[in-house]
């Protein structure tokens, strides 16, 4: 069961995580943007830090080992770097050089999504859906 429940909130944070970096790609013209980008953001971000505690306890209760296979691994990739963007983000709104910040934030994020969107495809390919 915390598998399903993993898979619900990895598919729920990779939804808010593209919708997010759709919103910052697509839609800057409008005012709303960068709190609906950051709102979107975070609450992928919260899905994925569940999502990830759900695989966790799965592998713990089932005696297997961490980071056993190449999903694991590119998800744990995935994960560590979309909170490097999260930070990233956030300091580059009050960093003294924000371009610089926020280049680096958008390149993390590019590589994260890359990572995400790989974790996710091989995890659906485990179970027979891709």
């Amino acid at each position: 069961m915390l598998i399903i429940i993993h898979l619900l909130l990895m598919l729920a944070a990779s939804l808010c995580l593209l919708a997010g970096v759709g919103l910052a790609m697509f839609g800057r013209k409008r005012k709303f943007w960068l709190q609906g980008h950051k709102n979107l953001n975070s609450a992928g971000g919260i899905f994925l830090a569940a999502g990830g505690v759900m695989a966790f306890v799965h592998i713990i209760l089932a005696g297997a080992d961490h980071l056993a296979g190449i999903h694991q691994q590119v998800g744990a990739i995935a994960v560590m770097l979309a909170f490097l963007t999260v930070l990233l983000g956030f300091y580059s709104l009050k960093a003294p050089n924000k371009n610089v910040f926020r280049a680096v934030h958008r390149w993390s994020g590019r590589l994260s999504l890359i990572a995400i969107l790989a974790a996710l495809t091989l995890g659906l390919s485990m179970i027979g859906i891709f």
